[in-house]
Formats: structure tokens, C-alpha cells, sequence
């Protein structure tokens, strides 16, 4: 017998020159990576998470804060304020006897009144500094604070993702002479007058400087999430305390007023400096998301800078440091050999490797998760100590060499399977010939050579294996070569079940064979599996079988009139129980549905309900109130089931209907009604026959899907909190008179809401509930001109809720009338100008944070 080719590869191999192999490329790949700045986002995520996530520490109370925020600019008389009223207030900080007043206000150009005040000041002054602008476009210093060497300049570094991560303590101005940093300045000015502390510098090839407690080194560009960055003048990373609240912050009011004690200030360090959000370039820090909500103030940052250097140099609080180039590689291939371990250990497991493959590499995925989550614990735990460790490139290493080591395993054990599978050729009960390209004879397994000897199959082209001579079953026609089922696998054919009748030595032997090519990558034949077997004894089965078919004949007419009884049933059936709501509950038939069956899934709920439904029933007979509803239902069934929806109930006039596809269908599909109700509204023009209204309201969430009732009488229903607030959604669109809103939870599951029409109409209080909820208006459904004039105002209308809900009623009454004139009897516009109107005259008929309940 011959041997496949396929079956004699050695199925180990080297495996641990395969591993070591997969670990030096993933290796070298990630290092690649890391380098060229590609895990730098990533990195820097998870740098800022942790700075959220770190407990808070104790407030800085060495550092002050005289802020100025919008109320002091508009008691004081707006930006900029004046000279005099700078002079003022840094005489009333004097007189408390600081440390140092650092003015962290641009003072290049005099601000009249006071500038002859404010400049004699500066002159007179010992601890007061100054700041201006050193990179990118300059911004002078206050020129005699300049005389006097007590500026520093604030610029800051940013990332490329807008945040600042670093502080820059100096940088070569124009003329290469360096300068220090508004920060660094006031610092070193504080530590030097109360301390006697000087920097000093420890290793010049390094530029590694001591100062007291701190020990600074400066960044390269390149440590841990940091791939080739500028790194230009002497920059560290800022570990920041806080955001404003771990400050002591005093009012510029308050300091003008002099409501101060006389030692309040004694010895410490004072920043002035504006907290306004209208005079704030957006600075964004670890603590921040992109969203200017949450932006800081230069105010803010310079005193986390303050507070890291004094704070290093008298109590030894940790500076951010990281490890080095070979560090970090030592750190990264730690955990890409981890990777290698874990695949290993777990797919060389007998027990493991009996699994399914799906469960198999769930299993692998999971542990690989469990274990990435040690780098990052690590890496918390040594933040908290003042080291960065990166995070992301030993995570990818991890992976990396977990999957291709899971890969080598999974083709080893292919090669493993490859060998059984000669084995299992073996033990088959049915003749297997293997033939190559050309029609040669490949291989032949046991019960070939039983069943037809030391001979080929008829269709093969083997000289030493000769095929024997083939007959079309039954006759003494010879059975045509090329529909041999040999012939037609070497054509790229696959053939089953033909039957004919081969003569071996004179004996005819009835065989049923079949045929199946083996293709290459390229898709060319490069073997053919010919499998066959002796049916003489199955031919003398066949007439018992006929006859056993016709008795059956009868018996199956009668089932398939039953059967087809059985579906109009079932038809009938789903007529009253959605064959959806079934399919939900894993059932095929409402006869297999049981009491108390419930299952949980997240749907969208739409309810739809029609106006002054009362008033036109009431000038209508029995009769004409159930004409009426059916013919208002009937419109608008198809718009919900085109859209993948069901109808769960009808209450009355009102219908309540499931989507599980996705929100995009119950806003299509409450669409749909509204433009199916535009249509029927025009055959509604006799007199007596007012157009009707309606209001849907759709909401998204999770909900309980299930049967309930007695033992008699079941019903299917829905139970949730996302039921009730839809139903909510729809009574609200009473009171905005639009036809369409939807939750916030709906919003949030649509694809692309660019794809509607859309404006914010509220955020109210769910009854019972501490949470609010968002309501949009869908407004696709609209007459075009309306349409288009709440799509041209829509920008308006949702700045003047913001500004109603931020309690600004004057403006937000303003802009609500402005909306009104272009968008004609807009009921939400004139809802909010009610409430405005009311909040203004104190008449208090909403909630006291102005929000309607729903």
C-alpha cells in the first residue's frame, strides 16, 4: 500500500526554536511600534486614568489662589481690568506678608487707570514675579520686572492630543540664553527666601539637578508612552496634585475688600490669575476629558506645577519618573514570554484540547485578559510610587506571542490529526483510493484492496493498478469513461452515488462509488478521493423497500392533510401571539408555551396614541368607532413590520410595539406612520371627518419579555421601567404638540444620527426616579417648509434650552422668540417661553431646578 505524502511530516518539529522564534518577532515588531509613537494615545489614556483613579491627596495649603472669575469681571468692568485695580490688589496681599505674589496675568502694555501705581510696585516690590510669553508668538514682560529678573514665562507643553502631561522648569529664549519658567521662578524664589534651598546641579552630561528633597531629570523624548517627542529645553512629567479644589482659593473681591486676616497669608505663595471660562484657552490635563466642560485654567495648572516642585524639594513627594530604553524592553519581553507560557500551558493541556475550538480559544482570550491585567496592576501600583510604567506595548507583546504560540500549537496538532486520519482511512468500512493529478494510484486503504484486489478503480490511469471493465448497472452497456466518478473528480467535478458494475474476472460486482477533488491554493486538482462499497446485498433490499414505501404512501396523505390543518392553526394563531414575541421566548409554536416563561433583551418600545381620540368617537355610532379604528390600525401595522417591528398590543386607539433589531427601526418606522397617516389625513376631506393626530413616543432599553395569567388563560406581556418611560415619552408629545420624540436612551443606540432630523427638546424627571432623561424630537415626518425652518433654527433652539436649563430665562426667552418668528406656531417654543415667563415672575409651577417631571 502507498503512503500519502501528507502522513509522513514529522508532526513536532523544533518546537522551542518555534517559540523562541515567535517571541523575537513579536518582539522586534512591538519595539518597532513603540518607537515610531504608535502605542503613544493609548499610552497616555491610560496615564491619565490613572491619575483619576489615584486616591486624593491632602490639600496644598502653602499655595493660594486669587482667582478671577466671570462674577469679579463683571462687578469689576471686564476684561482687561485696570492697573489700579491690579495695584490695589497686590498691595492688600502684601500687606499679609507672603512669600512671593506671582502675577500670572500678561502685563506687556499698561491698562489704564493706575499703570504709575502698578509700575511703582514693580520697582518696589522684593517677591513679586511676573510672567510672559516665550515660545511661538512672544508676549513682553512687565519691562521692570524684566530689569529686575522676577519673570518667568508660561508657556506650556501640550501632547498631541491637546493635554498637558510635562512641565517646562526652562527653555533657551531667542539668543539661546536660558530662561525659567513662571513656575520654576516662583518655586525657586519661595524656596531660597524661606529655606535657603538652591539647585544645584548633580551631573551635567545628564543635566540631573538636586533641589532640597526633588531630583530632577529631565525627559529625552522617548520614556515609556512617549515615542520620538520634542523634547526641547528642560521638561519633566508633571505629577499633578489635583484640580482647583485642592487649592485655597480666595476672590480678587474679596482681597480688594480686604477681607483677610493679617496672617492669612503669612509666608505663603500667592498666584493671581484668571479662572473665567470666557478668557480661558482651552488647557486640558490628566484630569480633563476634550469636552471644554472640563477644561482647566492656566491658574490651576501653574499652581500644580508650583505645588510638584516645592512640594518634591521639602517633603519628598514623588516625581514622575520612568525607566529606561533596555528597561522598558526587559519589561516588555517579560510579559510577551508570559504570553508564550500561558498559550503553552493551556493548549498543551490533553483535557483542554478535547474542548470545542470556540471554547478553546474563549478560554485562551480569557486568561490572555486575566493575565494582561497584571501589567496594568503593576504598572498602578508603581504610579502611586512615582514611576510610569508603560502599559500598552507589554499588553500587545502579551497577545502577540500568546496567539502565535497559540497558532504554532493548533498547526502541530493539524500534523497530529493528519497521521490519525491515515489511521481512521484505515478502519472504514468503505473502500477509499486516493489518485493524483495524472490518475495514478495515491493510496488505497485496506478495503479497497478487500473489495476489488490489487486493481485500480475504474476511471484511473495506473499501469501497474489497471482499472477493471465497467458496465452501466443492470445491462451490458459499458459505462461511459468520463461519467466515471474518477474520471469526473480529476475534471474538478464532484459526483455521488453512481452506481455500476465492475467485472472482475468474470464476475460482476455491483459498486457504489463517489468522487471528490482535492483542489491547491492555486485551485488546481491535486488528488481525487474515490470512496465505494458492495451494494449486491442493499439491491435485494430495494424491492422490500418499494413495497414498504407504497403502504407508507397512504399513511403520509392522511399526515400531510393533518399537517396542513395544523399550520392554518398555527396561522390563525399568530394572528393574536406574534410569531416574534415566540421566537423571543425560543419557542416554534404557541402550543409549546408554558405560564411564567420570561426572557430578558434589550428592545425599543414605541407607543403611539391618537389626539382628542374621545371627541371624535363621540360623534360616532359602535359600528362606525370600530370601522374607524381598523382603518386607522391597518394603516399603520405595515409601517411596523416593514421595519422589522412587531405589534406587542392594541389599548383601545393606541398601539404598543417591539423592536429588537435596533432604534433605527422604531424611528423608520414611526416615520413611516406619520407619512402613512399624511396620506390617509387626504381621504379624510368630507365634512365631519377632521384630519386626525397623532403622538409616538419611542424608548430604548432593557426589558422582560414573558407570559402571565392562570391555568386556564395565558397572556404574553412586557415588563420594565423602559416600557413605562416610553409610554411617558408618548404623553409628553401632548404637551410639546410634536408628533414624534424619542429618550435619550433611543438617541444613544442610532447609528448615525446624522441620518434624521433631530433637536433636543428637554431633559426631565422621571417620576419616581432620581435620574433625567433627554427627550429629541424626530421631526423627518414634517411638512418641508416646517422641516426646513426647524432644521435652520435648530442650532437656536437647542442653545436656548441649554441657556433655560443653566437658569438663564431672559436669554433663553430671547432666543425662544427669535425661533418662534421663524418657525410658526412651534408649541415647544412656546412651552419654554411660558416657563420663562413664569420662572421670571417668581410664580414657582415647575420643579425648583426649573425641569419639567415626567
Amino acid at each position: 500500500m502507498q503512503r500519502p505524502r501528507w502522513a509522513t511530516r514529522s508532526a513536532k518539529g523544533n518546537r522551542w526554536r518555534d517559540l523562541v522564534l515567535s517571541v523575537v518577532m513579536v518582539m522586534v515588531a512591538v519595539i518597532v511600534l513603540e518607537y515610531q509613537g504608535m502605542f503613544q494615545l493609548l499610552e497616555w489614556a491610560t496615564f491619565d486614568h490613572y491619575f483619576r483613579l489615584r486616591p486624593p491627596e491632602a490639600p496644598e495649603t502653602r499655595i493660594v489662589l486669587v482667582t478671577i472669575d466671570e462674577d469679579d469681571l463683571r462687578e469689576l468692568g471686564g476684561w482687561p481690568i485696570s492697573d489700579r485695580i491690579l495695584a490695589q490688589t497686590i498691595t492688600n496681599l502684601a500687606a499679609t506678608n507672603p512669600a512671593v505674589i506671582g502675577l500670572n496675568i500678561y502685563r506687556d502694555l499698561p491698562v489704564s487707570p493706575g499703570s504709575e501705581e502698578l509700575d511703582q510696585l514693580m520697582e518696589t516690590l522684593p517677591n513679586l514675579i511676573g510672567v510672559y510669553k516665550l515660545i511661538g508668538s512672544p508676549v513682553a514682560p512687565p519691562p521692570i520686572l524684566a530689569e529686575r529678573g522676577l519673570i518667568g514665562f508660561a508657556d506650556f507643553v501640550r501632547d498631541q492630543d491637546g493635554k498637558i502631561r510635562r512641565s517646562l522648569l526652562s527653555h533657551p529664549n531667542a539668543e539661546d540664553q536660558v530662561q525659567l519658567s513662571f513656575a520654576a521662578q516662583v518655586s525657586l524664589f519661595y524656596l531660597q527666601q524661606e529655606y535657603d534651598l538652591e539647585l544645584t546641579v548633580v551631573d551635567p552630561q545628564r543635566s540631573i539637578m538636586e533641589l532640597g528633597q526633588a531630583r530632577f531629570v529631565p525627559l529625552r523624548g522617548v520614556e515609556s508612552g512617549y515615542g520620538q517627542t520634542n523634547a526641547g529645553g528642560y521638561q519633566i512629567l508633571s505629577n499633578y496634585r489635583g484640580d482647583r479644589e485642592q487649592f485655597v482659593s480666595i476672590s480678587i473681591r474679596d482681597v480688594l475688600a480686604n477681607r483677610l486676616s493679617a496672617e492669612a497669608l503669612d509666608d505663603k505663595i500667592v498666584l493671581i490669575g484668571t479662572v473665567a471660562q470666557s478668557l480661558q484657552q482651552s488647557l486640558y490635563t490628566p484630569y480633563s476629558d476634550t469636552d471644554s466642560s472640563f477644561a482647566s485654567s492656566s491658574l490651576v495648572v501653574q499652581g500644580n506645577f508650583v505645588s510638584e516642585i516645592v512640594g518634591a524639594a521639602l517633603d519628598g513627594r514623588p516625581l514622575l519618573r520612568w525607566i529606561s530604553g533596555w528597561q522598558e524592553v526587559l519589561w516588555t519581553l517579560i510579559w510577551a514570554v508570559s504570553g508564550v507560557m500561558v498559550s503553552h500551558r493551556l493548549l498543551g493541556e490533553r483535557q483542554f484540547s478535547r474542548q470545542s475550538r470556540t471554547l478553546r480559544w474563549l478560554w485562551l482570550g480569557g486568561t490572555l485578559v486575566l493575565t494582561g491585567s497584571l501589567p496594568v496592576l503593576l504598572s498602578y501600583l508603581s504610579f502611586q510610587l512615582g514611576w510610569w510604567l508603560p502599559v500598552i506595548a507589554p499588553i500587545v507583546a502579551l497577545f502577540g506571542t500568546g496567539l502565535s504560540t497559540a497558532t504554532g500549537l493548533i498547526r502541530e496538532r493539524q500534523y497530529e490529526s493528519d497521521r490519525r486520519l491515515l489511521q481512521f482511512l484505515e478502519a472504514l468500512p468503505v473502500g477509499i483510493c486516493v489518485l493524483n493529478d495524472d490518475g495514478t494510484v495515491h493510496y488505497a486503504n485496506a478495503m479497497a484492496d478487500q473489495i476489488l484486489g490489487e486493481i485500480g478503480v475504474p476511471g484511473s490511469c495506473d499501469e501497474v493498478r489497471q482499472a477493471p471493465a465497467a458496465y452501466i448497472a443492470g445491462t451490458e452497456q459499458p459505462f461511459p469513461l468520463e461519467q466515471t466518478p474518477a474520471w469526473r473528480a480529476l475534471q474538478g467535478e464532484h459526483s455521488q452515488a453512481n452506481a455500476l458494475d465492475v467485472d472482475l474476472g468474470g464476475k460482476r460486482l455491483p459498486l457504489e462509488m463517489w468522487g471528490a477533488p482535492i483542489f491547491s491554493r492555486q485551485g488546481n486538482v491535486t488528488f481525487a478521493v474515490i470512496a465505494f462499497q458492495d451494494i449486491a446485498s442493499r439491491r435485494q433490499a430495494d424491492a422490500e423497500r418499494e413495497r414498504a414505501t407504497r403502504e407508507l404512501f397512504q399513511v403520509n396523505q392522511d399526515l400531510d392533510r393533518a399537517l396542513n390543518m395544523e399550520v392554518q392553526l398555527t396561522d390563525a394563531a399568530a394572528r393574536f401571539v406574534p410569531h416574534e414575541f415566540l421566537s423571543f421566548l425560543g419557542y416554534e409554536s404557541l402550543v409549546d408555551v408554558e405560564l411564567g416563561q420570561a426572557v430578558e433583551k434589550e428592545m425599543s418600545i414605541l407607543f403611539s396614541d391618537i389626539r382628542d381620540f374621545t371627541s371624535l368617537s363621540e360623534g360616532m355610532g359602535l359600528q362606525d368607532n370600530f370601522r374607524f379604528i381598523n382603518a386607522y390600525l391597518s394603516r399603520m401595522e405595515p409601517a411596523i413590520s416593514d421595519n422589522n417591528g412587531f405589534i406587542d398590543k392594541y389599548i383601545g386607539d393606541a398601539i404598543m410595539a417591539l423592536f429588537g433589531g435596533g432604534a433605527d427601526d422604531a424611528v423608520r418606522a414611526a416615520i413611516a406612520m406619520l407619512d402613512c397617516l399624511s396620506e390617509y389625513n387626504k381621504t379624510r376631506q368630507r365634512p365631519g371627518r377632521p384630519p386626525l393626530r397623532i403622538g409616538i413616543g419611542i424608548n430604548t432599553g432593557l426589558l422582560m419579555l414573558g407570559t402571565v395569567g392562570g391555568q386556564h388563560h395565558l397572556d404574553t406581556t412586557v415588563i420594565s421601567d423602559a416600557v413605562n418611560l416610553a409610554s411617558r415619552v408618548e404623553g409628553l408629545t401632548k404637551l410639546y404638540g410634536t408628533p414624534l420624540l424619542i429618550s435619550h436612551g433611543t438617541f444613544l443606540q442610532l447609528e448615525d444620527t446624522n441620518n434624521y432630523m433631530i433637536r433636543l427638546i428637554d431633559r426631565v424627571q422621571v417620576k419616581g426616579k432620581s435620574e433625567k432623561v433627554s427627550v429629541f424630537e424626530v421631526f423627518d415626518a414634517d411638512p418641508p417648509s416646517l422641516k426646513v425652518a426647524k432644521f435652520e433654527q435648530r442650532t437656536n433652539f437647542e442653545q436656548a434650552v441649554f441657556l433655560y436649563h443653566v437658569k438663564q430665562y431672559s436669554e433663553a426667552q430671547k432666543l425662544f422668540e427669535q425661533c418662534l418668528e421663524k418657525i410658526q406656531g412651534d408649541r415647544p417654543c412656546e412651552v419654554y417661553i411660558e416657563r420663562c415667563q413664569q420662572v421670571q415672575e417668581e410664580v414657582q409651577i415647575e420643579s425648583e431646578d426649573g425641569e419639567n417631571t415626567l
